[in-house]
């Protein structure tokens, strides 16, 4: 049988990937987190991103925890707070 996901649950998951990919990579607040270091992350861990990134990018900025960088999201002090607890 196929398995069937809503887009919010694609979003959410592929927030939550790209949440994981910034503690992975040991990104801190201010730092940016690489469109090409993010997308091999993302297409290994969760690769249904593509059809949801944009949104998914878009519910992050809107919680506070990243703002769109030129090559990549940078984090916040929000989302650094998310992330490490500090």
């Amino acid at each position: 049988m196929v398995e069937l996901h809503s887009d919010a649950d694609n979003i959410e998951n592929t927030a939550q990937c790209i949440i994981e990919a910034f503690k992975e990579m040991k990104i801190q607040e201010g730092g940016v987190l690489q469109y090409d270091a993010l997308y091999p992350y993302l297409q290994e861990n969760y690769p249904r991103y593509k059809d949801v990134q944009k949104e998914a990018e878009q519910h992050l900025a809107k919680e506070g925890y990243i703002n769109p960088a030129p090559d990549g999201l940078m984090l916040t002090q929000v989302g650094h707070k998310h992330l490490y607890g500090a």
